[in-house]
């Protein structure tokens, strides 16, 4: 892969590994800068919040390449105006990179997710239905159109709601579908946690559905709609929805340690990719940044020994090679202020 003029990066080319990628480095040194230009290339834009001024300061643009097996991959983006091409073709929508570059990113935004918010837990689930429900994409924009458009309606509303009757059935789906997904990881999810844990504790996910108990999602438009058009926006749906963890039928948040919320976090991703792999979809490419945040030496050989297992590719960051589970095959890249001082193929 190659990145050219992102954030700290001016120009930076390193061979990968089919498995294992170690950035060692200190704070500032492009290990998450690295991972970042991964994440735009297999989505189209950065996990950061706030500002996305990710150009490296005096450049006029960005470009990120890779290549997968035979197939090449190009992010290039001036200002406004973004370009992507695969094999030589232009790709027109970023839908399109998710298929191209599957990925699953864990860093300081959603690696607490298990303890964050609404919105961190419902991207993170949609990302394993995602891919192993091949129909979930398309109902899933067929909402977000018909919400889009439901929004506008409210804001100079006329007559009856035209929007109501598509949003409540892409929406029912959504809710559907989210249900059925959580079914069929939370055997892999108990599994996990009992691997790890040693005790026998129940789990349990909990989907709440984002409108009111008991009413279909139509009903609950039609009573929420003096409320929607008085603030301008739809309360009711699947776009509100809640993901809720439980253990020995108590919120996960309330009885377990931030250490242990976070292994919690990590088992459920773990989940998601032995449901893909079960369901015979390829494996995506983890990123993982501050791979041994808040774990201790146990936690780590058990991710790893976890992943191993999974037999996929890893990028991961750490400040220093010794947080680096013994044993594991692969390359260390030595990165220092946007450069690569060696590198070590083990």
């Amino acid at each position: 892969m190659q990145i050219q003029s992102l954030r700290c990066i001016q120009n930076l080319q390193l061979s990968t590994h089919a498995r294992w990628n170690w950035l060692i480095g200190a704070n500032g040194a492009g290990k998450s800068t690295v991972l970042e230009a991964l994440h735009i290339l297999g989505t189209g834009q950065t996990w950061r919040h706030g500002p996305r001024h990710v150009l490296r300061e005096g450049d006029a643009e960005y470009l990120l390449t890779a290549r997968m097996s035979d197939h090449f991959l190009a992010l290039r983006r001036r200002g406004e105006v973004r370009e992507i091409r695969y094999d030589g073709e232009s790709v027109h929508s970023a839908w399109e990179l998710l298929d191209i570059l599957p990925l699953q990113s864990l860093h300081d935004d959603n690696s607490h997710f298990v303890a964050g918010t609404a919105d961190d837990r419902r991207r993170i689930m949609d990302w394993g239905i995602y891919y192993v429900d091949p129909y979930y994409g398309t109902v899933f924009r067929e909402y977000r159109r018909a919400l889009a458009q439901r929004n506008a309606w409210l804001k100079k509303p006329q007559g009856k709601s035209p929007w109501d009757s598509a949003l409540a059935m892409a929406g029912e789906g959504i809710q559907q579908r989210r249900q059925d997904y959580l079914t069929r990881i939370e055997p892999y999810l108990q599994k996990l946690w009992t691997s790890w844990s040693g005790a026998t504790e129940i789990l349990g996910l909990h989907l709440q559905s984002g409108w009111k108990e008991g009413l279909a999602l139509q009903e609950s438009l039609q009573r929420d709609l003096g409320q929607d058009r008085e603030m301008g926006y739809t309360h009711s749906g699947p776009h509100r929805a809640n993901l809720v963890f439980r253990v020995r039928q108590k919120m996960a948040l309330d009885i377990l340690s931030r250490g242990q919320l976070r292994i919690l976090g990590l088992a459920y991703r773990i989940a998601q990719l032995l449901l893909l792999r079960e369901a015979g979809f390829a494996l995506p490419t983890l990123l993982i940044d501050d791979f041994a945040a808040e774990l201790d030496e146990s936690a780590r050989n058990w991710w790893v020994e976890q992943l191993n297992v999974l037999n996929v590719q890893v990028f991961a960051a750490v400040t220093a090679a010794g947080q680096i589970p013994a044993g594991v095959q692969g390359s260390h890249f030595y990165l220092a202020q946007g450069q690569l001082e060696k590198e070590i193929v083990i």
